[in-house]
């Protein structure tokens, strides 16, 4: 999709920078912690989830790029060691964190839900749930990330944080005030807007929303936007627009 009602950019490059900027979405009861492995950086326990600045109050929380980092070397550690048969209890133990840990921070603009998902994931886990995250890494397929209940948003939100140049989080708040009415996606939606878990919306987060994602971000990139962000070590930079901040300033 190169243009979209006969537009280059749903918005202007100023508003997508100033959306991206304004982006606030916290998860400051969110918890993980992650045990050495042998080829694991970022080892110890994390508490709170935030969008750029780590509060000075929460002096183990991480940023959401952070974040990112964390989850991609905890899979790409444990992907390693799942290939060559060396998967350990403490891949397993990191591979379970990481994941319930994503969860939690989808559900945590829903309250008591974060918990009761995050929870019901690690109840249903077990050695077929490590082989299919496996599977699911290695094929970049977002719908084997639906574990222990986890549905289409959330699984998206697996892809976002694995791949974020590529993918974003399919938020109902985006399809609904974006995506939608402009005729970019067709999803097949409940009255209150929630996304569907069907074979078909899965078919077209790949084909329409992914594809709209990525198409606005390599335009403001083609333009030369930037944005302000904080990244994985705190510091305040310039960067370039990625799948997952397009998704993140529409949200």
């Amino acid at each position: 999709m190169s243009q979209i009602n006969n537009k280059p950019l749903l918005m202007t490059s100023d508003k997508y920078v100033m959306l991206r900027q304004k982006y606030d979405y916290n998860s400051p009861d969110c918890k993980l912690e992650i045990v050495k492995t042998g080829n694991i950086y970022n080892v110890g326990k994390f508490i709170g989830i935030f969008a750029r600045e780590v509060p000075n109050g929460n002096p183990n929380g991480i940023n959401i790029r952070r974040f990112e980092s964390i989850v991609q070397e905890v899979f790409q550690d444990c992907y390693a060691a799942f290939i060559s048969n060396n998967l350990t209890d403490n891949h397993i133990i990191n591979l379970k964190q990481i994941s319930s840990a994503i969860v939690y921070w989808k559900m945590t603009s829903q309250g008591g839900r974060a918990k009761l998902k995050m929870d019901n994931v690690l109840a249903k886990w077990n050695a077929d749930t490590v082989n299919q995250l496996m599977n699911a890494y290695e094929k970049k397929d977002m719908s084997l990330f639906r574990i222990g209940g986890v549905r289409i948003p959330t699984a998206t939100t697996f892809m976002r944080f694995l791949f974020p140049n590529d993918f974003g989080v399919m938020d109902s708040r985006v399809v609904g005030n974006h995506t939608q009415p402009n005729g970019i996606t067709a999803l097949s939606l409940r009255k209150d807007g929630y996304i569907n878990d069907t074979k078909q919306n899965v078919i077209k987060y790949e084909t329409e929303y992914t594809i709209f994602l990525r198409s606005q971000a390599a335009y403001l990139n083609e333009l030369g936007i930037k944005f302000k962000d904080v990244d994985d070590r705190g510091k305040i930079f310039l960067s370039k627009f990625r799948a997952s901040d397009i998704e993140m300033s529409l949200f």
